[in-house]
């Protein structure tokens, strides 16, 4: 059981360690003002070739990144991270919450030219309830989904309010393929000739290592509303965007100089001021879940809670936050679940716990603990500086308040190997991307290696409330509840917020920041 959460876990890790952006900010144009022009070649540097580009087999954010440009669901996030429309075009739910009646839009079509029907739909979601990480957590809810002409109908065998949280997730996402095309793949990851949606842009080659290339896809069936988030209008200028890899920060600056480059995701912190300080590059930042450090609960010393409250009284996050992110434009101190530009999931209620640092107290605490002395083990991924940086202040910290520490790294295989036995880590480092829904919640997840081995009752009721909220006052009553929960039982430290940073240059118009990098109503000139 454990090889299986850790797999599901191993693909969130992913995510973490590629990052990804959070708040949508208003499009930026720093161009000369001009309509918007068609056509032309967008370039875009990016530091990961995916391992697939099925984004609903995959939670990788680099298929992600590049998926939502291919593929659409049902449902989508809106900018503020709520479940709006996408192929739906509207929907109910029964009395009892047990029903939701799905009616889909009329006129959309497959990159393939055919039409999208409730059968494909139907077809999709039974595939992303076996595949998906998020879909196997809305499969224990799920007791049929039935097609019938453009209506689509999901019978659950109990109120779940989740639901529409996990079709709109973007993350291994519910996204509608052809029938056919869900069918024959199956469990297994889709196959190129089978990346087939009905975004604005297409798949169109891949060379390994190299570049992907997406063209627009002219019978594009836009929503008419306001655009939002991954939702809304959506209007593809550009001709094509090739995303390309490029593993060397430094490349991709010079290529953005030079106009090789238009885009440049995942920019290295130390070289904002660089940006900043180029004429035709501006620089962009959008939040980005945060990073954390996971004690092992399932053995000593970290199953003692007393040595978890030493753990929170020392460590000084602010100190840590600084000397790893530097610039606060990339960090903010914050002890709540959820980031605050998810503002439907958003409660600071009960994170007083948050910054807890006191050298004595943590002293006091441990002395009176079961910790025997035994240097303690912190595993981190030698690939990237964040962690390790993490580490190392950690490390001086905790030394100072008398636990005896060890640092271990690994490059990214050899981490999550690692990560995956209780017997190899005391602690380890690792950054969260943001999630939809407590349940989504990696680095809480009951009895596996994410989340420490935590176990927790409470947190389990907790997480069965929500999924029978009814009312935005009965949510924010919970969430208030889940921040006491982490602050009770420390089931992991939470370091702090942390933003993204790309580059762009001025050529590129009507660019807007949110959870990653979107190219539909973006138009380039020169």
């Amino acid at each position: 059981m454990k090889n299986i959460i850790f797999l599901v876990i191993t693909l969130i890790a992913l995510i973490g360690l590629a990052g990804c952006s959070g708040s949508e900010a208003s499009p930026s144009d720093s161009g000369a003002a001009s309509e918007p022009v068609e056509g032309g070649e967008l370039n875009v540097a990016i530091g990961a070739d995916p391992n697939t580009l099925d984004w609903m087999y995959t939670g990788e954010s680099a298929a992600r990144k590049i998926g939502w440009h291919i593929y659409e669901g049902l449902f989508a996030l809106n900018q503020d991270f709520e479940a709006a429309p996408l192929l739906a075009e509207d929907y109910e739910v029964s009395e009892d919450g047990k029903t939701y009646t799905i009616n889909l839009r009329e006129g959309v079509t497959f990159h393939n030219g055919e039409p999208v029907t409730a059968e494909d739909a139907k077809a999709s979601i039974e595939r992303w309830l076996k595949v998906s990480s998020v879909g196997k957590i809305t499969n224990d809810h799920v007791e049929s989904v039935e097609a019938d002409g453009s209506q689509l109908t999901i019978q659950l065998n109990k109120a779940y309010s989740s639901l529409l949280s996990d079709l709109a997730a973007p993350k291994s996402a519910a996204v509608v393929l052809p029938k056919a095309i869900a069918e024959a793949a199956g469990e297994k990851p889709l196959d190129h000739d089978q990346y087939i949606g009905t975004g604005p842009f297409q798949f169109d080659s891949w060379k390994r290592g190299d570049e992907i290339v997406l063209s627009k896809y002219d019978d594009y069936a836009s929503r008419t509303d306001e655009t939002s988030g991954l939702t809304g209008e959506k209007k593809a200028y550009v001709d094509s965007v090739h995303f390309k890899i490029v593993k060397d920060p430094q490349v991709v600056v010079n290529g953005l100089k030079t106009g090789l480059y238009d885009f440049g995701d995942e920019v290295p912190l130390d070289l904002y001021e660089v940006i900043e300080s180029t004429p035709n590059i501006e620089a962009g930042t959008a939040t980005n879940g945060y990073t954390v450090l996971t004690p092992d609960k399932s053995e000593a010393p970290f199953d003692d809670l007393q040595v978890r409250q030493a753990l929170n009284a020392a460590l000084d996050k602010e100190a840590i936050a600084k000397a790893t992110y530097g610039n606060e434009e990339f960090y903010e101190l914050d002890g709540a679940l959820f980031t605050p530009n998810q503002t439907a999931l958003y409660s600071e209620e009960n994170t007083d716990g948050f910054l807890s640092y006191d050298v004595d107290e943590a002293k006091r605490l441990l002395e009176e603990s079961s910790y025997d002395g035994e240097p303690i083990k912190i595993i981190f991924s030698s690939d990237s500086n964040d962690y390790k940086k993490i580490a190392e202040i950690a490390e001086q910290q905790l030394e100072a308040a008398g636990f005896a520490v060890e640092l271990e790294s690994y490059e990214w295989a050899t981490y999550l190997e690692k990560w995956g036995e209780a017997t190899n880590w005391d602690l380890v480092v690792v950054g969260w991307s943001p999630f939809f829904s407590p349940n989504q919640a990696g680095m809480l997840s009951q009895d596996s290696n994410s989340s420490g081995w935590y176990n927790s009752e409470k947190w389990q009721e907790q997480i069965a409330q929500w999924a029978q909220a009814e009312s935005e006052e009965e949510r924010q009553q919970i969430l208030a509840g889940l921040n006491e929960t982490l602050y009770e039982e420390l089931p992991f430290e939470k370091v702090t917020n942390i933003s993204n940073l790309n580059a762009r240059t001025t050529d590129i118009h009507d660019y807007s920041e949110w959870y990653g990098p979107r190219f539909w109503n973006t138009y380039k000139t020169n």
